[in-house]
C-alpha cells in the first residue's frame, strides 16, 4: 500500500488532462459558425463598442475562380484590455465579469471556447492608448494538446498584420481603444466561403443582437477581401432580423416590410414577478401577430408563406427567449398541428420573453447561451398538451415553478393568436385584377404534363394509372370537396381552396405543386388523391430556394420567352414526370424502391447545390 502511495504522489493529478480537456473543448457544439461568432461579438458589445466588424480573409484556389476563406477576424472600438485582462481572457473560465450583476457575459468561456471550436489557433491584439500600445497573446490548439498549458505572456512586439489593417476600418484602428481577434487554420468552420459565412451570421447575428442593433448601441460591419488585395473589401451593414417583426428597418427582403412593421403587438406586455435568491425579479413576455395586410397576395390561391416576406418569416418561428438584450434561443416547441410549413400560420405569430442575468439558473442558460434547458422542458411538457395545465402539472409531480407558469400564458395565447390568425386567412381576399388568366411556369408545366399523359393513353403508348382512374369514377363534386378538405388541411383557406379545386376539376388538370416541409433530404414526394397527383416540393432542400429565386425574377406579365421562365417549366416537368413514373408503379415494393432512389437524388442534388454555394459564395 505503501508503494502505491508513492506511485500516486507522483502521478499527474490534474483535474483537466489538458491533452483531452482542449479535445472535448473543441468538441463543444455551438449550433453553427455563426453562434460561435456571436459569442466574440457578445465580448465587443460588453467592452462597450458601437462599432463592430466581421472580417472574412479569403484565398483563392490556384488555376479556378473559387475561393476558400481562410481567417476570420472580429475587430472592435471597445475599451480593449490591460495586459492582465487579455490573459485572463484567454483562459478558460478565467473572464472578469464572474460576480457583476448585469450584462451578457458571466462564465469566462466565451473567447477561447468558441474560437477553439472552429479553428485551432486563435490571436488578439488589444489596445487602450492608441494603436503602438497594442498587446498581443495567443491560443494554440495544437500546442496545449502537446501540454504547453499555460497562456502566453502578452507582448507588445508582435504587430497586427497589415491585411488587417487594410480591411478594417480606420475609425476603429484610429479610436484610442479596441480589439482584434482572428481564427486561423479553421478546421471546424461550417461555411467555406466569405459570401456564406457572411450572409449566415448576417442572419443569425441580426437576430441575437437585434435589440442592440435597433437601439443603434451597436453598428456590425462585415467586409470580405482576397489575401493578396485587403484594400478592395466587400461590405455590408448587419440590419436587425425580427421574429416579432415590429422593429424597423429589418431584414425582410421585401417591400414595404422591410421599412414598416409586418406584424403589431397582441394585446399588452405581461410581467412575471419572480423570487431569485431572495431577490425579486421581472421577467417580460411580448407577443406580436402579423398585419392583415401583409397576407394579401396578388393571386388569390397563393399562400402568403410562399412569399419573400413568407419565406423570411419561415426561419423565424417559435418563441424567442431574450436574456440581457441578447437572444438565447428561438424555440419551436409552441408550433401546433404539424410544424412551420405544414400549418403556415404558424409563422404569423411572435413572442418573446425577456429576463436578467440574475434568472439564469431559473431558467436553465447554459454557459455557450444556446439554450434555456428548463424553459424548453417546460415548453415540451406543455406546449402541446391540452389538458388543464394544472392537471399535468399535478401528473408529472410539479407545484409552484414560476417557468411552467410562464409557459403555460404562453401556450394560451400562442394558441388564440392562431384562432385570431385563421379568421385573418378566411377573410382574405386578393384582388383578381392581373390574376385570371396570368401565365406561370407551374400552369404551363401542369398543363403540359397533363396533355402528354392523355396523348400516350389515347395512342396506347400508356395505361391508365390509378389516379386516372379515380379520375373517371369520381363525380366533378366530389372530387372538388374532396380536394377542398386536403387543401384546408395543409393550410388553405377555405375559399382559397375551394377555389383552387375548382380549378383543377375544371381544367381536368392531373397534378399540383405543393410547398411543404418533408424529412430528411427529400426534394418532393408524390400523393395521389381524387384524382390529382400532387407533388409536394420540401421548402428545408436547396432546390426549393433555387426555384423561388427563379421565380421571384420573374416579369410580371408571365412571359414565356423568358428563359427564367422556361427553366422553371423545365424543372417542374422534370418532377411532374417522375410523379407520373411513380403513378404508373403499382408493385409496393417498387414504388419503395423508387422512393429511396428519390431520396438520394435529393441528397446528391443538395450536395451539388452547396457546393454551387460555396464556389460562388
Amino acid at each position: 500500500m505503501v508503494q502505491q502511495l508513492s506511485e500516486l504522489s507522483e502521478a499527474d493529478r490534474s483535474l483537466f488532462p489538458g491533452s483531452f480537456t482542449i479535445r472535448a473543448i473543441r468538441d463543444s457544439r455551438y449550433h453553427n459558425t455563426a453562434y460561435a461568432i456571436a459569442e466574440l461579438i457578445d465580448n465587443s458589445i460588453e467592452a462597450g463598442a458601437e462599432r463592430v466588424e466581421l472580417l472574412c480573409m479569403e484565398e483563392a484556389t490556384p488555376g479556378q475562380t473559387r475561393r476558400r476563406v481562410m481567417q476570420i477576424a472580429v475587430l472592435d472600438r471597445g475599451e480593449g484590455m490591460d495586459a492582465r485582462t487579455l490573459l485572463d481572457a484567454l483562459k478558460f473560465g478565467g473572464g472578469t465579469r464572474h460576480a457583476s450583476p448585469r450584462g451578457i457575459g458571466k462564465y469566462g468561456m466565451g473567447l477561447p471556447t468558441s474560437s477553439m471550436s472552429q479553428c485551432k489557433r486563435v490571436d488578439v491584439w488589444t489596445w487602450q492608448d492608441g494603436l503602438e500600445s497594442a498587446w498581443h497573446s495567443s491560443l494554440d490548439a495544437e500546442a496545449i494538446e502537446a501540454g504547453d498549458h499555460e497562456v502566453p505572456i502578452p507582448d507588445q512586439g508582435t504587430p497586427i498584420p497589415e491585411a488587417w489593417l487594410k480591411a478594417g476600418s480606420d475609425e476603429i484602428y484610429q479610436n484610442r481603444s479596441g480589439t482584434l481577434v482572428v481564427w486561423s487554420n479553421l478546421d471546424k468552420v461550417q461555411w467555406k466561403t466569405a459570401r456564406a459565412i457572411i450572409d449566415n451570421t448576417s442572419r443569425e447575428v441580426g437576430r441575437i443582437h437585434r435589440h442592440f442593433i435597433n437601439a443603434d448601441i451597436t453598428r456590425i460591419r462585415t467586409a470580405s477581401f482576397l489575401v493578396n488585395r485587403p484594400d478592395e473589401v466587400e461590405d455590408d451593414i448587419v440590419v436587425a432580423n425580427d421574429p416579432l417583426y415590429l422593429m424597423s428597418p429589418t431584414s425582410v427582403p421585401e417591400e414595404p416590410w422591410a421599412d414598416s412593421p409586418m406584424f403589431e403587438q397582441w394585446g399588452p406586455i405581461k410581467y412575471y414577478q419572480v423570487v431569485v435568491d431572495g431577490r425579486e425579479e421581472t421577467v417580460e413576455v411580448k407577443y406580436s401577430i402579423v398585419k392583415p395586410a401583409a397576407l394579401k397576395t396578388e393571386l388569390k390561391t397563393q399562400n402568403p408563406g410562399a412569399t419573400p416576406r413568407g419565406r423570411h418569416a419561415r426561419h423565424n418561428i417559435g418563441v424567442s427567449v431574450i436574456r440581457e438584450d441578447r437572444e438565447i434561443v428561438l424555440e419551436d416547441a409552441f408550433l401546433r398541428e404539424g410544424g412551420s410549413a405544414e400549418n403556415p400560420q404558424n409563422r404569423w405569430w411572435g413572442c418573446e420573453v425577456s429576463f436578467r442575468r440574475s434568472c439564469d439558473e431559473l431558467f436553465g442558460v447554459d454557459h455557450n447561451k444556446q439554450m434555456a434547458a428548463n424553459f424548453t422542458q417546460a415548453a415540451k411538457t406543455l406546449a402541446r398538451d391540452d389538458r388543464p395545465t394544472q392537471v399535468v402539472l399535478d401528473d408529472i409531480g410539479i407545484d409552484d415553478d414560476m417557468v411552467y407558469t410562464i409557459v403555460a400564458d404562453i401556450r394560451d395565447q400562442t394558441r388564440a393568436m392562431m384562432d385570431k390568425i385563421r379568421q385573418m386567412f378566411a377573410r382574405k381576399r386578393t384582388s383578381t385584377e392581373n390574376g385570371d388568366g396570368k401565365k406561370t411556369p407551374e400552369r404551363k408545366a401542369v398543363r403540359t404534363q397533363t396533355d402528354a399523359d392523355k396523348e400516350a393513353i389515347a395512342s396506347g403508348a400508356e395505361q391508365k394509372t390509378r389516379t386516372d382512374i379515380d379520375r373517371e369514377q369520381e363525380s366533378p363534386e366530389e372530387r372538388i370537396a374532396g380536394l377542398t378538405e386536403g387543401f384546408i388541411a395543409s393550410g388553405q383557406v377555405e375559399d382559397d381552396a375551394r377555389e383552387l379545386a375548382r380549378v383543377l376539376v375544371q381544367d381536368d388538370l392531373s397534378y399540383q405543386f405543393n410547398p411543404a416541409q418533408l424529412d430528411g433530404y427529400q426534394m418532393f414526394n408524390v400523393r395521389s388523391e381524387h384524382g390529382v397527383l400532387h407533388i409536394n416540393l420540401n421548402t428545408d432542400h436547396p432546390i426549393y430556394d433555387l426555384l423561388s429565386h427563379l421565380e421571384d425574377r420573374l416579369s410580371a406579365e408571365g412571359d414565356e420567352s423568358d428563359p427564367a421562365f422556361q427553366a422553371i417549366v423545365a424543372l417542374r416537368l422534370l418532377l411532374s414526370s417522375w410523379a407520373r413514373m411513380e403513378d404508373q408503379t403499382e408493385s409496393r415494393e417498387e414504388r419503395t424502391r423508387i422512393q429511396d432512389i428519390a431520396m438520394n437524388w435529393g441528397r446528391q442534388v443538395g450536395k451539388v447545390i452547396d457546393q454551387l454555394r460555396e464556389r460562388d459564395g
